[in-house]
């Protein structure tokens, strides 16, 4: 009976590992790691994006704002610092979109970076830069649709970067993450 009974149980624990591991279908997923901290994750980004653009809202219904643009390979971000008894709605938006070397000028305050704008529906432009040791290209600053050129102040790790302009088109949303600070 003893051994039964132990492979009943083995067998059972089989059966409910699959069901605890399975994938929800949520790209979106955060946690309050804090009373005033949230973590979000997402799985990673589908092989057509070029990179996702967190943004969140303070009511259901609201205007969203965007936190972060981010690489492809970045996965989770943390919302660190925030108000207090507040609920906060997040999504996370895919974004996709060909990428230009602009020419580069020096001037004594930084960059001149300019290229020729040949999209026709971009929601906007991205300056990426990947530094000097760096192995992806990140989102620095964004740009308006067409536009042509913009004067960057690099850091000074930034100075000897690769730069490259991407013309963007925002993907459909995620789902929604409704979480409510402490304190």
């Amino acid at each position: 009976m003893r051994g039964k009974a132990r492979i009943a149980v083995s067998a059972a624990l089989l059966l409910a590992l699959p069901a605890c591991s399975a994938d929800t279908g949520q790209a979106l997923t955060g946690v309050l790691t804090t009373p005033t901290d949230i973590d979000l994750r997402w799985r990673d980004t589908p092989p057509e994006a070029a990179g996702h653009v967190l943004e969140f809202a303070t009511e259901e219904a609201g205007r969203y704002t965007v936190l972060q643009y981010l690489a492809p390979q970045v996965t989770a971000y943390r919302h660190p610092d925030l108000m207090p008894h507040t609920t906060f709605h997040y999504r996370l938006r895919t974004y996709t979109g060909p990428t230009v070397r602009p020419d580069q000028a020096e001037r004594p305050d930084g960059l001149r970076l300019t290229w020729t704008d040949t999209a026709s529906d971009e929601d906007g432009f991205l300056l990426e830069l990947r530094r000097t040791d760096g192995d992806r290209y990140d989102p620095v600053a964004v740009l308006a649709p067409d536009t042509e050129a913009t004067d960057f102040a690099p850091l000074p790790d930034e100075r000897h970067a690769a730069y490259r302009v991407r013309a963007f088109v925002l993907g459909e949303p995620s789902n929604v993450v409704r979480l409510t600070t402490g304190e």
